[in-house]
């Protein structure tokens, strides 16, 4: 009888001991679903930011565009608020 005591004292550590191994798979398997649902986060972000940056590009571009456009059209209108000025002065004199 001792001996069946001790058996069953032992298969009762056991016991508890794959309990706690079956718990930290469990642990193990939720951290890597974590982690991967993570990984995903981050490959979805750097898309957009990819996105983005292609955004920012064009639109870099098109202000670049605009920008030379401005600097011309304002020298033009400079150049026509001077001849203007200049030939009111000549009708003046």
């Amino acid at each position: 009888m001792a001996d069946l005591t001790s058996y069953e004292q032992r298969l009762d550590r056991i016991e508890q001991k794959l309990d706690k191994v079956s718990e930290a798979i469990t642990n193990i398997v939720r951290l890597e679903e974590k982690i991967v649902a993570g990984n995903d986060r981050v490959d979805r972000l750097e898309f957009r930011m990819d996105q983005l940056e292609g955004e920012v590009d064009n639109i870099k571009t098109a202000v670049q565009k605009n920008d030379l456009f401005v600097k011309n059209s304002e020298r033009f209108v400079w150049a026509l608020i001077t001849a203007g000025i200049s030939l009111a002065a000549y009708l003046v004199r």
